[in-house]
């Protein structure tokens, strides 16, 4: 069994909106790590035969946008995808779909985008290095930026990246007042921005960065980072993780999912092809 996973830097005019280009190809009978929810989205393009999650047969290309529970993808071989890496929120600048009908979906490019899409992957498909490949989906997601982004939606970027950085101890009341809407108001149109609640992506946030600090530094306990995180104590953790993982952390937290998961360090490290 053989995994190997390369992340590069998008192009510059898409940083804001994307994380990273990440490769990752398989070889050999193994089971990928299973992905749990978090806030952001990705777009898959698989290069050889796609996978199934939860029994569910993907497409060749699709997104994954996981936010109620976690997802486990079927014992494979030879897997290989390039996945686009959306920030929170951020793929509402790429297509007309709401967010409510993209969260925890695994809608295809055709879906997305319909007959755009359909000639998009005929395209890709007769790109034959990884390179060319990515810069081939860049050019097509910047068409769709120019295409999609609507100014006026730009002030709840602002909001929902004030509330990814500062979700342990900013006050929900108090982004509702920036937007000079009430509270009630806020709500309805956070949900209509991300297709959850303000209180939900809150939640959700903190789960996936305590995960995501445990298995990146590989603690062999949880409660300090869960405590730091703004979790109560260890029964309000252990509550929230098996609500959004379906397991006790005590079961999940063991020598295959310290070494093998889909969480990445900052893209700092990361050079672009």
């Amino acid at each position: 069994m053989l995994i190997n996973k390369t992340s590069y830097k998008p192009n510059k005019s898409l940083t804001k909106y994307i994380d990273r280009i990440y490769v990752l190809k398989q070889s050999g009978e193994f089971k990928l790590p299973a992905i749990l929810p978090g806030a952001g989205l990705e777009l898959l393009f698989h290069t050889h035969e796609p996978f199934l999650i939860n029994n569910h047969k993907c497409n060749d290309a699709h997104i994954i946008c996981p936010r109620n529970s976690i997802l486990h993808i079927d014992d494979t071989n030879d897997v290989s995808f390039i996945s686009v890496r959306f920030k929170s929120g951020a793929f509402r600048h790429f297509s007309s779909i709401p967010y409510l009908e993209l969260n925890n979906q695994f809608a295809s490019v055709e879906d997305i985008w319909g007959t755009r899409g359909k000639d998009f992957l005929e395209q890709l498909n007769e790109y034959h290095t990884i390179q060319n490949k990515i810069k081939s989906i860049e050019s097509f997601l910047l068409k769709c930026l120019y295409d999609y982004h609507d100014k006026q939606n730009s002030k709840w970027d602002t909001i929902m990246y004030s509330l990814y950085k500062q979700y342990s101890s900013i006050s929900l009341k108090e982004l509702a007042a920036y937007t000079n809407l009430s509270y009630r108001q806020f709500e309805r149109n956070f949900k209509s921005q991300f297709g959850v609640t303000p209180k939900k992506i809150q939640r959700i946030i903190r789960f996936e960065a305590t995960v995501k600090k445990v298995l990146l530094d590989r603690e062999s306990g949880y409660l300090s980072t869960a405590l730091d995180q703004g979790y109560y104590d260890q029964s309000h953790f252990i509550n929230e993780f098996q609500f959004f993982a379906g397991e006790k952390p005590t079961d999940y937290f063991i020598t295959k999912n310290y070494d093998h998961h889909f969480y990445d360090k900052s893209i700092e490290t990361s050079e672009r092809f």
